[in-house]
């Protein structure tokens, strides 16, 4: 639904006592629940258990000068269809930040490592026969074939997992060669004949997918997403957005609140958590949780339906993992390379360039690696040294300048999969027992529906799982369902803080 529409129907749903809500997590969900909110005059404050706002925004910048230079751990790009996020970046007054975000397989300089080899993105072509005999030695297929099916498998291979890496090796051994044999490629070519189109082909050609795993076929929008040429970021970071929402807020956010119970009862919440090291306990008439539910699932939880501690238990979270390098210089732009990405099957997969003006006398940022699934557990695994380690000898079999002296000015990571706060850097609908996308739309609506005056939201909420706009429009959702719900009785101001002693609430086992 149009965002505008939405919020029109909030404001209409509204009623005239303003009530009080309490908002866990302050990620971008969180922030936009509470600003619309107050801006329909209820009384709103934010719990967030971290020491820092922005949930899996985070921006790090190399430096304390709006110059310096800056790389995303978190999101970093904004398809231009998600209408919702455009929404507040106009409303926060950052349209005029909106830039190209370049991304991988658009920039042909751009290079690929794999199995040892280097070559340039715009060289694959002659390059696959070598690298995928198996592919190109089976005379049963077209040389067009061959060449579209080399491409679709380096594009699957540079940006899914594993597990789904294996799922397309089975299925074009099985069917999906002999499907592409039977349809016509050429018109999916580009003018060199060389490169493909893989959206386009992708929208022609249902039949396709169908033939995939299901996992395959699931992870494929989001490859589709990814690989658009019409994705955008905000020039000086997408924590922009977060700070501003936060600074258009009446109430602080409180941060260090770790919520660790959830009580429902038939008109209020309880909810336990610590502060400064104390255990205490409050009563709240309204409750909305954006906390991702690799987390809830750790809390003891009472009062709640065993549908709903199902969604909390079945919702799979996939890990990811950056590590962000600050360069004394943008040595890539000596081979011509301007942005996009490159990739390894090297451990570290995505590397990429920034595509806005990001350097300057402080030097400029690389992300050096960006990993998913198998992949980021495996660098999670590691120490920050040692993984800074390994990325580097990785990154400088593509660009051996890194280890020029004094090139490596600075570094920063994280291990979503590993982060206290979310433990993972996505949900997922390709994981788990979910094998279809209308099983994906019954397991969000389940993971968004409310108990009692208990509300939820978060991209593990929503239709987009993994992307911001999945965050906002759960969220706006979930303020409707705030102000259109009906108490069950007159509700009192909710009780103070106080120190509680601890509450032995039964704990669900933790799924890991």
């Amino acid at each position: 639904m149009d965002i505008k529409r939405m919020l029109a129907m909030c404001k209409l749903a509204n009623p005239q006592e303003p009530k009080q809500i309490t908002i866990l997590g302050a990620g971008i969900a969180g922030l936009v629940a509470a600003y619309e909110l107050e801006r329909l005059g209820h009384r709103v404050d934010i719990m967030e258990g971290s020491p820092r706002i922005g949930g899996r925004v985070w921006t790090h910048h190399f430096g304390d000068s709006p110059e310096s230079p800056y790389g995303e751990l978190g999101a970093m790009r904004i398809p231009s269809e998600h209408k919702h996020v455009l929404h507040y970046i106009q409303e926060m007054g950052l349209s005029d930040k909106l830039c190209k975000f370049v991304t991988v397989f658009e920039e042909q300089n751009a290079l690929i490592n794999m199995q040892g080899k280097v070559f340039r993105m715009k060289d694959a072509p002659q390059i696959f026969p070598q690298q995928y005999p198996k592919i190109f030695a089976d005379p049963r297929y077209s040389q067009k074939t061959k060449l579209f099916a080399a491409w679709f498998k380096t594009i699957v291979d540079t940006i899914s997992p594993g597990d789904l890496r294996h799922s397309l090796e089975c299925d074009l051994s099985l069917k999906l060669m002999d499907e592409l044999e039977r349809l016509d490629l050429e018109p999916y070519f580009d003018d060199d004949g060389e490169t493909i189109d893989l959206h386009s082909f992708i929208k022609a050609n249902p039949s396709l997918r169908a033939r995939c795993s299901k996992a395959l076929d699931m992870f494929l929008s989001d490859i589709l997403v990814e690989t658009s040429h019409d994705l955008l970021q905000l020039d000086g970071g997408i924590d922009q957005l977060i700070y501003r929402l936060a600074a258009a807020l009446k109430n602080p956010v409180q941060c260090n609140q770790k919520v660790v119970g959830l009580d429902v009862h038939a008109d209020y919440v309880e909810v336990s958590f610590f502060k400064e090291g104390e255990l205490r306990t409050r009563s709240c008439d309204y409750v909305l949780c954006t906390i991702p539910f690799s987390i809830v699932r750790q809390m003891d939880l009472s009062g709640f339906d065993n549908d709903k501690l199902a969604a909390f238990h079945n919702t799979v979270y996939c890990p990811a993992t950056k590590v962000l390098f600050h360069c004394t210089q943008p040595f890539w732009e000596q081979a011509e390379i301007k942005g996009g990405a490159s990739f390894s099957d090297d451990g570290i997969r995505q590397i990429y360039y920034p595509s806005v003006k990001n350097n300057t006398t402080d030097g400029s940022t690389l992300l050096a690696s960006y990993t998913i699934g198998d992949d980021a557990d495996k660098l999670g695994m590691m120490s920050d040294s040692d993984r800074y380690i390994y990325v580097k000898k990785a990154v400088s079999k593509l660009h051996p300048e890194i280890d020029k002296p004094g090139m490596l000015l600075d570094t920063a990571t994280i291990a979503w999969g590993n982060y206290k706060w979310s433990a993972g850097g996505c949900s997922i609908p390709w994981g788990g027992d979910i094998t279809s996308e209308s099983n994906h739309h019954i397991h969000y609506l389940e993971a968004a529906r409310p108990q009692k005056t208990l509300f939820f939201a978060g991209e593990h909420c929503s239709r987009f799982p993994a992307w911001l706009q999945g965050a906002v429009e759960s969220s706006v959702e979930a303020v409707y369902d705030i102000v259109a719900h009906q108490p069950v009785k007159e509700f009192t101001t909710p009780t103070p803080l106080v120190a509680t002693a601890k509450v032995n609430f039964p704990r669900l086992p933790s799924i890991k």
